[in-house]
């Protein structure tokens, strides 16, 4: 059988661009058109390469490693190794079912195309085809993904948060409530909850043990103190409780620690007077607001809301 290594090595660029593009998709990456077409090409190289040259199992699996993790830096330009990790894994996911469901349609469609020489799978290798088997496996990876969220655990939605406020620091685990909407009335800035016990030593603790009658206006005896937090009234509803209230201030800046560390300097640090989980397996809430980008923060109405 006669190969054309031209058309092997588009048909292998296409192939590899819809395998990269559904990998983004997939794994919400941010991506880059030339970026991918580098990567496809560079992948399509060592197609041809292994056309060319035959190397020892060993020789030739070390090298696809190597082209793999080459194809995933070069497309997702990341240097973080969590984020290549990540990508490696979503990489492989996509080729293996694409693979499969390409050889399987193959099989069906034109059996008489399939070819093995010299351990090499060759032949006839429409492009339909490869489209095709792109188009299926996105969508069986897409079906078994949103299965496999809506079954995780509360678990996979904590993170570690850090509050900086006048030269000192305290770490929290948050959990990332999808129902907290709550913001400051006026300026509508993003509100985080954190119970007053993880507050101690960042907040002074004859504050702390006095939540409720600052709220209620009783604890008058320093307010030189109370001014110099610059306290917020929050007004918040939740289940049982429609016209609650909290105290909050304004930290330097606060970490979030999720998939990516994310800086913000625009948010208010409530303090809530209670537990917001017997278990402690978090201490504060953060809504998905906070997680955003600058472009991306959608302002909220004046009705606050918040899960407590």
């Amino acid at each position: 059988m006669t190969i054309y290594l031209d058309v092997v090595f588009f048909e292998n660029v296409v192939l590899n661009y819809i395998i990269i593009l559904s990998t983004a998709i997939i794994s919400k990456a941010k991506i880059s058109i030339k970026r991918i077409l580098v990567a496809s090409s560079i992948g399509s190289i060592f197609t041809i390469f292994n056309y060319v040259v035959t190397l020892g199992c060993i020789a030739n699996t070390i090298m696809k490693l190597l082209i793999s993790l080459v194809i995933v830096m070069v497309a997702f330009n990341s240097n973080k190794v969590k984020n290549i990790l990540k990508q490696l894994v979503f990489f492989y996911l996509v080729s293996f079912t694409f693979g499969g469901v390409a050889f399987m349609l193959l099989y069906v469609i034109s059996p008489q195309n399939i070819v093995i020489e010299e351990n090499h799978l060759v032949g006839t290798y429409p492009i339909k085809v490869a489209v095709l088997a792109g188009g299926i496996g996105f969508i069986m990876i897409a079906v078994v993904s949103k299965i496999i969220k809506d079954r995780m655990s509360k678990k996979s939605m904590l993170c570690d948060l850090e509050i900086f406020y006048k030269g000192k620091v305290k770490k929290v685990k948050t959990m990332i409530d999808t129902g907290n909407l709550l913001k400051e009335p006026i300026t509508q800035t993003d509100v985080i909850i954190v119970e007053k016990n993880s507050l101690q030593g960042l907040v002074e603790q004859d504050i702390l043990d006095n939540i409720c009658n600052i709220l209620q206006g009783k604890w008058l005896t320093s307010q030189e103190k109370l001014h110099s937090y610059k306290f917020k009234i929050i007004p918040f509803a939740s289940l049982g409780n429609d016209n609650g209230l909290l105290i909050g201030f304004k930290p330097d800046y606060i970490k979030i620690y999720d998939e990516e560390e994310n800086v913000r300097n625009d948010v208010i640090v409530a303090i809530y007077d209670g537990k917001l989980t017997r278990t402690n397996l978090y201490t504060s809430l953060i809504g998905l607001d906070i997680l955003k980008r600058e472009g991306d923060r959608k302002h909220e109405t004046t009705i606050q809301k918040v899960n407590i």
